[in-house]
């Protein structure tokens, strides 16, 4: 009946907010860490050159000022290398590298916990539904190439070699 709100209603009035309440340094590093564990988030922040250049700013001042820095973070960026020998992790593109594994690592979790996700909301919903004999057979090949994949999901994580057979390729084309 005429009254105003006080909510943020477009993109800018949004942004603004989220500003205002993140003045305090500790509570917006918080906030920036979160939201750039979202992928979409990181792409767009990367794409942004001023965003892309302040990251990389601070990564080299940190490797300058590594004497500086508190032992609980001297520990995140000595992990132990496969000889025993301690690898450090200043390199920025050794950096990039890690993060990288570690965000591929993360989709590849997304796809299994989705699929079974999925099968765990669906599979009830099947309850007293009659499948014609075309159907056993799709949900049989696409079983079959389910549990291809499985195994060669589990076959990279325990030697490293992500190569496709022919074998499973032809089978996942469908041939």
């Amino acid at each position: 009946m005429g009254w105003k709100t006080s909510a943020p209603v477009t993109v800018e009035e949004k942004v603004d907010a989220v500003a205002e309440l993140v003045r305090d340094e500790t509570v917006a590093g918080r906030v920036a860490v979160n939201l750039l564990r979202r992928r979409e988030v990181a792409f767009v922040a990367m794409r942004d050159s001023d965003a892309r250049y302040m990251v990389n700013e601070i990564q080299f001042e940190q490797a300058d000022d590594e004497d500086e820095l508190d032992e609980g973070f001297q520990d995140v960026l000595a992990r132990e290398g496969e000889d025993g020998e301690d690898e450090r992790f200043d390199d920025p593109a050794t950096v990039v590298r890690r993060w990288h594994r570690q965000m591929e690592f993360a989709d590849l979790m997304a796809v299994c916990q989705g699929f079974i996700a999925g099968a765990t909301r669906l599979v009830p919903k099947l309850r007293g539904h009659e499948f014609t004999d075309r159907q056993h057979e799709q949900v049989a090949d696409a079983l079959e190439k389910l549990r291809a994949t499985a195994d060669w999901i589990e076959t990279a994580v325990a030697t490293g070699r992500t190569d496709l057979d022919e074998a499973l390729a032809q089978l996942l084309r469908g041939q």
